[in-house]
């Protein structure tokens, strides 16, 4: 701790000079010029700040920033920057009767639990109201009851009750008061998610906890067990299985909460499980054990569909939860020999004591493996790399803009030179193309150039907001008309090469920075253009339409004309070609393949070098590592919203792909088809 090492090879770089290279120098040299001669030399860790440091790590390795920053700020200020474990027995000390103490909420962190078993040690009687609608009233009533019985409350998500805010802000001020009469014993708990509402003078006047969710596996299955006491894991009549079933559950836990630091591959909407959850299914497992049988498929559904499942809102993600139940909780898991994951490092022991089972947990790996959440290496890239874009979008967010000196361009250059080349590169709107709206026979208008009409009313809609605001804020920064709150915020996404708020908005699904969707536009529009120009092509960039949901209902909707069929008895069947169908090119990744037109996605041709490259690109669909059954997004996020068309606005079709390898395999990689990268 307290040293960073940065180990670079200058000969590698490109224009670097050897000494022997370097003109001689005569006595009158000034060492400032040998050293503008020279270039940097020396011992990198020596020659390099921590933040200098930071910032070539940042160039070269991203997905290390987060850790070197921790490092550099321990440096820079010597300060930790790892918080404490926090416990009540010691947090009570500093409570009384009139001060209360506040828990700040995390996702992933319930202290409910902590506080009955804390509740009950101490020998009081504890009461607690989960606040909402109404439930203001109630808890008024108990807390005078409480002031002079002595008894415990806890007020549970002070957040959702905002009217009764002010309320109780007037009772704990009461508190105070001389004329206040307080039992010794009485004790006020709150808990509250972060919120604008909670009375400041309440927090001015309590003790105040934030008690985040355990960070690794081993913290989250250690954690699990300080809350488990030896009568319920060793006196149970089911015996050993008994104790592995707890393992099991307490293992699964771990594994969905720390799911989420893999943002979408891990889940396509982050979930807020807890605590509450994982003591849910025990009690629930207790109860249906009572008589020593287990049933299996009431105790697997109540706790994949019901305790944790019914939190699960997204089909993909109730899908893969599932899947990942079955690995940890499920007969098999009960063979001797049975391991979580096949490199063996993770499983129940064969113990029969509590302290066993603890002893076993603290020497589990400190950093987890991607191999025992079912995923490939790269995952932990990606986690890395997402930990990183977070931090520097948040310090972006919080930096003040700040004029150029010396010789650079001002800011106010960069922004105005940046408007003048997306206008010289976006077209112009086109018109509807009427001279294709020709009806059949019937009257019928072709399904796809309906689409086709559609798509160019939206782009065009999206080219006039881009042009309207780039001529504004050019306008803006001449001082021509007011710069507005709007044109400010477009100001600042370019200097960050982000994409503007107020195009996203009228604009298709899309991670890209700036320079990448500028591109990534032009491209588009000249797909329509050559659509229009000339008539419909025999292969279609379902990529590059604004909703490609509609497109591929309407190639349903023509097929069931053609052939007189009921369209709600149509879907799509998928073969892997290994050609670009448009441009007759044989792709370089799939040269290799035999004859006869499918693909077999477990091939090593298809996956390459490491798995989680991208596998092969067909007709604007990005494939990655897919399993026989696997959704297509619009982008990499994966969770949309639902539109007033019944449609997601980022799911767009369910594939089926060729695999010799079970589904599970591939559903706990979170396997997907993508429309874009996001670069």
């Amino acid at each position: 701790p307290g040293r960073l090492e940065v180990c670079i090879n200058p000969e590698s770089w490109q224009g670097y000079v050897s000494d022997s290279q370097l003109p001689p120098y005569s006595e009158e040299t000034s060492e400032e010029e040998k050293e503008e001669a020279d270039g940097v030399r020396g011992h990198w860790d020596q020659r390099l700040g921590a933040f200098q440091k930071l910032v070539l790590i940042k160039s070269f390795m991203e997905e290390k920033v987060v850790g070197v920053v921790g490092v550099c700020v321990c440096i820079s200020l010597h300060v930790m920057v790892k918080g404490l474990p926090v416990f009540l027995a010691s947090l009570s000390f500093d409570m009384s009767p009139s001060t209360p103490l506040v828990f700040i909420l995390s996702t992933g962190s319930d202290p409910m639990g902590a506080f009955q078993r804390f509740a009950k040690e101490r020998g009081y009687l504890d009461r607690s109201i989960s606040l909402g609608q109404g439930q203001g009233p109630i808890a008024e009533k108990m807390i005078l009851e409480a002031l002079k019985s002595g008894n415990w409350i806890f007020l549970q998500n002070c957040h959702l009750a905002v009217s009764w805010m002010l309320a109780m802000e007037e009772l704990i001020k009461t508190f105070t008061e001389p004329d206040t009469v307080i039992h010794e014993n009485f004790r006020l708990f709150l808990s509250s998610m972060p919120t604008k509402v909670f009375p400041v003078t309440v927090l001015q006047n309590s003790v105040k906890v934030t008690n985040e969710p355990p960070k690794g596996l081993r913290a989250n299955v250690r954690r699990a067990f300080t809350e488990i006491t030896n009568n319920f894991f060793e006196e149970h009549i089911l015996g050993r299985q008994w104790r592995k079933i707890i393992f099991g559950v307490c293992f699964f836990h771990a594994i969905i909460q720390e799911r989420k630091k893999f943002g979408p591959l891990g889940w396509n909407i982050r979930y807020e499980f807890n605590d509450s959850d994982r003591e849910c299914a025990l009690l629930n497992q207790n109860l249906y054990c009572q008589t020593g049988h287990i049933p299996w498929d009431a105790l697997i559904y109540i706790t994949g569909e019901i305790t944790y499942g019914g939190r699960v809102t997204d089909a993909w993600d109730q899908r893969c939860l599932r899947t990942i139940l079955k690995s940890f909780f499920s007969p098999v898991t009960l063979d001797p020999g049975y391991t979580f994951s096949t490199s063996g490092v993770y499983f129940a022991p064969e113990a029969d004591r509590l302290s066993d089972y603890n002893r076993y947990i603290e020497n589990l790996p400190l950093i987890d493996d991607p191999e025992i959440f079912g995923m490939h290496e790269n995952a932990n890239l990606a986690f890395q790399r997402l930990e990183t874009m977070t931090l520097i979008n948040t310090i972006l967010e919080v930096q003040p803009r700040s004029s150029a000196r010396g010789g650079g361009k001002s800011n106010d250059e960069i922004v105005h030179e940046l408007a003048d080349s997306i206008l010289a590169k976006i077209p112009g709107e086109r018109e509807r193309p009427e001279a294709l709206f020709i009806r059949d026979a019937n009257g019928r208008l072709n399904s796809l150039t309906t689409v086709l009409g559609q798509e160019v009313d939206r782009f065009n809609n999206l080219l006039r907001v881009l042009r309207v605001s780039l001529c504004t804020l050019q306008k803006a920064i001449a001082g021509l008309v007011v710069m507005s709150e709007e044109m400010e915020r477009i100001y600042t996404s370019f200097l960050n090469n982000q994409v503007p708020n107020h195009w996203s908005t009228s604009a298709y699904p899309s991670l890209k920075p700036l320079a990448s969707w500028v591109k990534d536009l032009a491209l588009r529009t000249s797909f329509i253009e050559s659509w229009i120009m000339r008539g419909q092509p025999k292969s279609f960039w379902i990529s590059g339409l604004f909703f490609p949901q509609g497109f591929l209902t309407g190639a349903l909707q023509n097929h069931a004309r053609t052939y007189n069929l009921p369209i709600d008895e149509l879907n799509f069947r998928f073969n892997v070609l290994p050609v670009y169908r448009d441009q007759g090119v044989v792709s370089e990744v799939l040269k290799t393949l035999p004859a006869g037109g499918e693909l077999d996605m477990d091939s090593e041709v298809a996956t390459g070098s490491g798995e989680g490259h991208i596998a092969l690109r067909a007709e604007g669909v990005y494939c990655i590592l897919p399993p026989k059954q696997t959704p297509l997004y619009k982008t990499s996020a994966r969770a949309g919203t639902l539109s007033t068309t019944g449609h997601s606005t980022n799911f767009v079709v369910t594939v089926m792909l060729p695999s010799s390898l079970p589904s599970d395999y591939w559903i706990t990689k979170a396997s997907a088809l993508l429309c874009q990268l996001n670069e």
